[in-house]
């Protein structure tokens, strides 16, 4: 009798040990929280609490399947909340910041779903590396100066396999936000990268196209972007470039866009990260200029509102300092200052607060 249960204990757990052994799915996060002092030009200088100062406040599940003879299927599953007031994340989506599905094998890896752009620094795709703040820091974020793309809906990635340290990227949305119209009537996204590692220098070179075929009056832009990054063992370097045709939006004014033509502009960054201390210090300054294409307005998204501005041409400077000191593993404390300035165009009285504004402030981050 002994023996019997035995073998049926024995025959139960051999289904469960293979799944443990093919299949693993983990759960995964950050905790991220700061105060900071904050001054925007004309305002009034506020004490806030912030998260996701260092990066961004998310949770997530990730797992994958090992199908044999070098082929697996695997997925992540990622969402972004507030720390300060427990809100989930964009719109309130169940997984804003990722959803996809993979394949991967010796053809390369073959991914769907709801992913970032090759140049957006979200998520597992983004292959540019410009900044050692990436769009972190506030003031000293890429997204103050640079367009740094979007999260689009119903995507479709092929990343090839490796040649000679090369690797070729191509991503395409059906619908940025869907694809429930006929084709012309959707908002598309279309992206070719191509990343080259050799020794200690990363490079990135990516070409973006948005259409805005659901929007009147609003042309298609495009977006090249290039990125080289070098360790040199005492502190790693980082350079940007990028060239913005009949871009539309700004992260600084929310909710407003420059129709028809848009804007052009030629962008650069130039960073370093350097170990001192037991931690690491990061320093990077980003400077953008162009020119307002549609002169006729600025308009709030809401049709409400217009700032018309008496200059067609701008530029954007921003810089940041921080200092990251980790606690152990997971953990780290950090602090920064950070500044931001408009000049032409976006340094009318409208709009001037919103592009001229410093902060400093103190952090944790905690990763699981």
């Amino acid at each position: 009798m002994t023996f019997k249960k035995t073998l049926l204990a024995v025959a139960l757990a051999l289904p469960f040990s293979f799944v443990s052994a093919e299949s693993q799915v983990t759960l995964y996060g950050a905790v991220d929280g700061a105060v900071h002092v904050n001054k925007n030009k004309g305002a009034d200088t506020v004490v806030e609490f912030s998260d996701g100062v260092a990066g961004g406040s998310i949770w997530g599940l990730t797992g994958e399947e090992d199908l044999g003879n070098g082929y697996s299927v695997g997925f992540t599953l990622e969402n972004a909340y507030s720390l300060d007031d427990g809100a989930t994340g964009e719109s309130e989506l169940s997984f804003s910041k990722q959803a996809t599905l993979n394949v991967t094998g010796g053809f390369g890896e073959l991914a769907f779903g709801r992913m970032g752009g090759l140049a957006s620094y979200e998520g597992s795709y983004s292959i540019w590396d410009a900044s050692p703040f990436g769009t972190d820091y506030l003031q000293a974020s890429l997204g103050n100066v640079f367009v740094t793309g979007q999260i689009n809906n119903n995507s479709i990635l092929y990343a090839s396999p490796e040649f000679s340290g090369a690797k070729l990227y191509f991503q395409y949305s059906n619908g940025t936000s869907e694809d429930t119209n006929k084709f012309s009537k959707n908002n598309h996204y279309y992206g070719l990268g191509l990343t080259y590692e050799i020794g200690k220098l990363n490079v990135a070179a990516i070409v973006e196209h948005f259409d805005y075929k659901a929007e009147e009056n609003v042309k298609s832009s495009m977006v090249y972007s290039l990125s080289a990054a070098y360790d040199f063992d005492v502190a790693k370097v980082y350079f940007g470039y990028q060239y913005a045709n009949r871009f539309h939006e700004v992260d600084q004014l929310e909710g407003w866009m420059v129709g028809d033509k848009g804007m052009n502009q030629n962008a650069f960054t130039l960073g370093t990260e350097i170990g001192l201390g037991g931690g690491t210090v990061k320093a990077a300054v980003n400077y953008g200029f162009g020119k307002i294409k549609s002169v006729d307005a600025i308009t709030a998204d809401d049709g409400d509102t217009q700032y018309t501005s008496p200059k067609d041409k701008f530029d954007r400077l921003s810089l940041g300092v921080a200092y990251e000191y980790p606690l152990s593993k997971r953990t780290m404390v950090y602090g920064w200052g950070a500044w931001q300035k408009g000049g032409k165009a976006f340094k009318q009285e409208q709009v001037r607060g919103d592009f001229e504004n410093w902060s400093l402030g103190l952090g944790m981050r905690h990763e699981f």
